[in-house]
């Protein structure tokens, strides 16, 4: 079987990508479990990969050899349905050799604005600059410099590719309602009952100048008893365990009296907030106009701060015509270098 993109790469409003060849139907089935799926159907179904929720597509079988998926038009999500289907005739671009090109690659996906600045002052040479202003330095000045380039760098990319800011907690903790004033509307089911919440919900949002995947999670709890919701709750728990596996920094909501959250996932910073936000922003639950205004406003200001000292960000991801790497082979080669002196850097800086 083989995976390619029928529509034309870059950001829009739809990709379709076709299965075709022996198993396509069965490779879509396993993409979209529970949806019945046979020749000649249509059906809207939620895809995933490795038990990861990726999109809600339109799964169109034209035989049992050949399927389309008509997914959001988003570079990263397409690039990863087809690294996990195998791979496609339109990835076989040749790799980006300069951080210009780089730069032309990542623009069409870039999730902020700022990101997109940042992405065309690199195509304006800014890195090259900044490369000819370290190689003039002096060896003791150099290593700090360089330290700044990289660390300029890692924030350049988070804003051009989202960071993965996972919420979660205790069952009614208040995580859709903080999800819905951060993404600006109502995304997620918001109800008194526990457990309303079963399966990962992921929304572009802004904090402050900087664009996250922000994900709504199943809550924690007792554990749930049997039968087939129980079923269910468990299946929404062990996606919000693996959601927080994978997150660039997890927020655990936790209200008064609520226990300890469980220890963080090796190298994803958790941070605690208070949970049920709409109640702690002296504003009564369900008022509209202006007291709902002034919940999102104080919600989007908490997460905000919160998010940067975790993850060590400035209020402005963009500082204007500098340089950043944008090749991870690049950056890490810096760093490696980094670590044996002034010598080490100027060569891998190509000084002379």
């Amino acid at each position: 079987m083989r995976a390619r993109e029928l529509t034309a790469p870059g950001a829009g409003g739809l990709s379709v990508l076709e299965l075709a060849g022996p198993g396509a139907l069965e490779r879509a089935r396993d993409l979209a479990p529970g949806t019945r799926l046979r020749p000649g159907s249509m059906a809207l179904a939620r895809l995933a990969l490795a038990g990861e929720a990726l999109d809600e597509a339109l799964v169109c079988v034209l035989g049992p050899e050949r399927v389309e998926l008509h997914v959001h038009a988003s570079p990263p999500l397409v690039r990863r349905l087809l690294a996990g289907l195998g791979g496609s005739e339109a990835s076989s671009a040749p790799e980006p050799r300069t951080n210009a090109e780089w730069a032309a690659r990542l623009l069409p996906e870039a999730a902020s604005e700022a990101g997109a600045r940042i992405l065309l002052d690199q195509q304006d040479g800014a890195l090259e600059r900044e490369l000819e202003r370290l190689s003039a330095l002096a060896d003791r000045r150099l290593p700090a410099a360089v330290g700044g380039l990289l660390e300029r760098s890692r924030r350049a990319l988070l804003a051009v590719r989202p960071a993965r800011v996972v919420l979660a907690g205790p069952v009614n903790a208040g995580k859709s309602t903080l999800f819905n004033q951060l993404v600006g509307h109502e995304r997620a089911i918001v109800s008194e009952e526990e457990g309303t919440t079963r399966d990962a919900v992921c929304e572009r949002a802004l904090l402050g100048r900087w664009p996250v995947d922000l994900y709504d999670t199943a809550g924690e709890g007792a554990p749930p008893g049997t039968g087939a919701a129980a079923a269910v709750e468990r299946a929404g728990r062990r996606v919000a365990r693996a959601a927080r596996a994978r997150a660039d920094l997890v927020l655990w909501l936790a209200p008064p009296g609520a226990p300890d959250p469980p220890p963080a996932e090796p190298g994803v910073p958790l941070v605690v907030l208070p949970g049920r936000p709409d109640l702690r922003a002296g504003v009564e639950p369900g008022a509209g106009g202006a007291g709902a205004a002034r919940r999102g406003e104080t919600a989007r200001a908490v997460v905000a701060a919160a998010f940067r000292r975790a993850l060590g960000l400035p209020r402005e991801p963009r500082a204007p015509g500098r340089g950043a790497i944008l090749d991870p082979a690049r950056a890490r080669a810096l760093q490696r270098a980094a670590r044996g002196g002034a010598r080490a850097l100027r060569r891998a800086l190509g000084a002379r």
